[in-house]
């Protein structure tokens, strides 16, 4: 009796296993995802430098971020107190770079571009 419904249930799950292969072999699902493109148009979207640049600076400055973690235990000497300000004038230069080159400015962008 135990060995049949043992059986019973290997039997339910590779028919479910199977049914479910079936389904997931669909051209729709098995072609490869393009950030969200599709692959078989011929028409190509346009996006602006400025949104990948946007993104690197964001990088960028999310990795500077992680490495101000273990900052409170750098404050203990004065040498940890010069390495983090020396690390806040890199990170600020590099601000301010981004701000005068104007990579900063998306309204100012945006608005001489329409007119």
């Amino acid at each position: 009796m135990i060995f049949e419904s043992i059986l019973l249930v290997f039997l339910v799950y590779f028919l479910f296993l199977l049914v479910c292969l079936s389904l997931s072999m669909l051209m729709e699902v098995m072609s490869s995802y393009e950030c969200g493109f599709d692959i078989n148009s011929l028409v190509r979207f346009v996006f602006s430098y400025r949104f990948f640049l946007l993104a690197i600076l964001f990088i960028i400055f999310d990795v500077e971020i992680s490495l101000m973690l273990p900052i409170p235990y750098l404050m203990i000497s004065l040498m940890g107190v010069f390495i983090f300000c020396l690390f806040m004038l890199v990170l600020m230069v590099g601000l301010l770079y981004e701000y005068f080159f104007g990579s900063l400015d998306w309204l100012h962008f945006y608005m001489n571009k329409d007119s």
